[in-house]
């Protein structure tokens, strides 16, 4: 999807505000996917879970859920032992997730691999992807890993513009209006993913529709 220009830098009625205003929408814009690339039959849906507000190097669980032609045949889940340093646990009560939980977890450098080959190319969602593309890019700039993949897109954002009126655009908000039979374990990785992947599902009906 084209991303919107900038205003003219030298225009007498450009604010600051209106230079914001525009990035944001550029923003948002990056993490949404054309119609041509909604439309791809096969996607992967992924969700991070951190320890704490240190960043994306204190990921302690990932997951990911591989969908073809609308159905899911494949999921992905670990958890992760952050290094030292970052291994403070700040968002248990969050997630449920503990130092002990992933005292024999392996590190991010053991299981970049497989998550990469899970990838294999594939176009990828998160709900914010903003967030888990932030901690992805992070694992990869700590351990030198080169996993990020691209193109990556938000069901968040994508649903904003699939489905308006909704009263926000949270996970449990949007999986309720896109598949209100999923039971929802919110902030555990697996569960989380799966319902991205649900919710990108519906999107790509809706999307075939508009």
């Amino acid at each position: 999807m084209a991303l919107q220009k900038w205003p003219n830098r030298g225009a007498s009625n450009a604010t600051p505000a209106d230079f914001m205003s525009t990035r944001r929408t550029q923003r948002r814009s990056f993490f949404v996917p054309s119609p041509s690339q909604i439309a791809e039959p096969s996607f992967v849906a992924v969700d991070f879970e951190t320890a704490n507000r240190m960043g994306g190097v204190s990921a302690c669980q990932v997951a990911m859920v591989k969908v073809l032609d609308g159905q899911i045949v494949d999921r992905l889940n670990t958890l992760i032992r952050p290094p030292k340093g970052w291994d403070s646990f700040e968002f248990t009560y969050l997630h449920g997730i503990s130092a002990a939980d992933v005292a024999d977890a392996p590190g991010w450098i053991n299981i970049a691999d497989t998550v990469s080959h899970f990838v294999d190319g594939a176009t990828v969602y998160a709900h914010n992807a903003a967030f888990d593309s932030r901690v992805w890019r992070q694992l990869d700039e700590h351990f030198g890993t080169t996993t990020l993949p691209a193109p990556f897109f938000c069901s968040y954002r994508t649903a904003q513009r699939l489905i308006p009126g909704l009263p926000n655009y949270k996970l449990p908000t949007v999986l309720h209006a896109c598949a209100p039979n999923y039971q929802l374990n919110h902030h555990r990785a697996d569960s989380d993913a799966e319902a991205c992947a649900l919710i990108v599902c519906e999107l790509q009906r809706r999307a075939q529709t508009s």
